[in-house]
């Protein structure tokens, strides 16, 4: 067989065992968070796209839905730029995102047809205050997924990722802004912050509905 193409190789193995380990978590704890969910080339591809050349045309977020959605920067102080298929990196995310799609409608029933993720960017002085994913109506939000593209990233960059779970959501999770982590919640039960940072903090955030 001749050699392939495709700058990203999956371990069919691998994945099944990361996606595994992420259902398991979010029947137990309503959330999951991967060192190893990713191939390396991927994370790879990603973290260039971000950091080399001109990168995504970013903008600055808003809050809200529809109608009601404005920028408010005493909310949240980062900016964006929507995936889509333009790109090869982008186009091999999409790629991931669809066999963890289909993965989480195999193990947990939960009929996802959709999917949707930006880049994201705080620069020195970006935060997110405490928020949950799910806006109310039909067509909502199930799960959220967050990728870190963050190369040498230090504690004294700050930057973590908060998460408040557990029956009454007093139980605080801080997870480090590492290239390569990947952490999954499930949206409307899960409220989050993304702390202030003390350098410029790349990720991507995403959403199954």
């Amino acid at each position: 067989m001749p050699p392939s193409d495709d700058p990203i190789e999956y371990n069919a193995a691998d994945q099944s065992a990361a996606f595994s380990a992420i259902c398991d978590d979010l029947v137990a704890q309503s959330y999951s968070v991967q060192n190893n969910a990713l191939p390396e080339a991927l994370i790879k591809l990603l973290s260039d796209r971000v950091h080399i050349g001109e990168g995504p045309h970013f903008k600055p977020a808003g809050i809200g839905r529809k109608s009601d959605h404005h920028k408010n920067q005493n909310i949240r102080r980062d900016q964006i730029a929507w995936i889509d298929d333009e790109m090869l990196t982008d186009q091999k995310w999409n790629e991931w995102t669809v066999a963890l799609q289909m993965a989480l409608n195999k193990e947990l029933f939960l009929g996802l047809t959709s999917f949707e993720s930006h880049y994201a960017c705080y620069e020195k002085g970006g935060f997110y205050k405490k928020h949950v994913d799910a806006f109310s109506g039909a067509n909502n939000r199930k799960i959220s997924i967050v990728l870190f593209l963050n190369d040498h990233w230090v504690v004294a960059d700050e930057g973590e990722l908060r998460l408040f779970v557990g029956q009454e959501c007093d139980t605080q999770i801080l997870v480090s802004p590492k290239l390569g982590t990947l952490v999954i919640f499930m949206s409307d039960v899960v409220p989050h912050e993304v702390l202030k940072t003390n350098c410029t903090r790349y990720s991507i955030a995403g959403w199954y509905r």
